[in-house]
């Protein structure tokens, strides 16, 4: 039995149009740093930055979506707390549609703690119980007629919607046209091929990260994670790399593409989402698959530029420019 849900609908003239809706994991982010493992040792450590953000991989990706220009619509669960009501301020700040955002009375609002280490590299401490009560009914039939992608953002994370819970939904969506695209966290409970196996056969585009896709398949090598993936019927498959770039395919032509070089990094947290988003808004703009890669990896490095996993990321025409001026160094690399 589905809990009532109340939802959260902004005074706002919202438009009839959609192009992508993500549902999935909305957190706070509370970001520290820089954390040296001596500083865990400690009683109490100065830190220079201590930050509260919104974060969360569907909050990521639309947030980030938006900001590229997409109109974009967040289906998750908050507490009625003060962490949820500045979530909800910030989206409806960032015209991202929350009419489809649940408020569960009594419960503590999805929150991560990011240890961020001088390098750049992460650590999390999470809370994350209150996606329990998320649900793949809470997206509305009438959005999936108007909407271009449905997100699934935070697979094995998410009790309602993992092990095939979200597979109607998808298959609805793409009775409508819609394309389907997972992204997925790590799996801490074991048996991943098996968990999303029921979901990969009703998907469009899967963008795991390397780490990821290890698990999932099995296997070290890309290729022979493309050909243990072929059967599910996936249009495009993505593995993220990291500072090693990207490997695309869409099982007839295939590539590495590397990361775009940055002069700084200030973390990483939130670059795969970054490059989710990009590559959903690429495709939405009708690029091909190498120019998708490319802008997604544009997007990506624009994040870690930046603190907290939002952002960082700027207009499409940003991106663009972006591109036209640094694609050399890509290209440059992958010779």
């Amino acid at each position: 039995m589905i809990q009532s849900i109340k939802i959260d609908i902004m005074k706002r003239e919202m438009s009839d149009e959609m192009d992508i809706i993500c549902i999935g994991l909305l957190m706070c982010d509370i970001i520290v740093k820089p954390v040296t493992e001596k500083a865990l040792s400690l009683d109490a450590t100065p830190v220079d930055t201590i930050q509260m953000l919104p974060g969360g991989d569907a909050c990521n990706v639309a947030c980030n979506a938006a900001a590229l220009g997409m109109e974009t619509a967040l289906v998750s669960v908050v507490g009625d707390d003060p962490n949820g009501a500045f979530l909800r301020r910030w989206l409806d700040e960032r015209h991202i549609d929350i009419r489809s955002l649940a408020v569960r009375g009594g419960q503590t609002t999805g929150t991560s703690i990011a240890l961020i280490e001088p390098n750049g590299e992460r650590h999390f401490l999470t809370n994350t119980e209150i996606f329990d009560t998320l649900y793949a009914e809470q997206v509305p039939e009438e959005w999936l007629r108007q909407a271009r992608l449905l997100s699934l953002n935070g697979h094995y994370r998410l009790k309602n919607l993992d092990d095939g819970g979200i597979v109607p939904l998808f298959q609805k969506a793409r009775q409508y046209g819609v394309r389907t695209v997972v992204d997925t966290v790590w799996n801490r409970k074991g048996e991943w091929l098996p968990r999303i196996a029921p979901t990969l056969r009703h998907t469009d585009i899967f963008l795991p990260s390397y780490q990821e896709a290890v698990q999932i398949t099995g296997e070290t090598d890309v290729r022979a994670m493309r050909n243990v993936l072929k059967p599910f019927g996936l249009s495009v498959f993505g593995v993220k790399l990291g500072e090693k770039g990207c490997y695309m395919t869409d099982f007839k032509e295939e590539f590495f593409l590397p990361a775009f070089p940055v002069e700084s990094i200030a973390s990483t947290t939130g670059a795969g989402d970054s490059f989710v988003a990009g590559f959903e808004a690429a495709q939405l703009l009708s690029l091909d698959l190498y120019e998708s890669a490319l802008f997604a990896s544009a997007a990506a490095s624009y994040t870690i530029q930046a603190p907290g996993a939002v952002g960082g990321v700027p207009d499409v025409e940003s991106v663009r420019q972006y591109i036209r001026k640094n694609r050399h160094l890509v290209e440059n690399i992958a010779q």
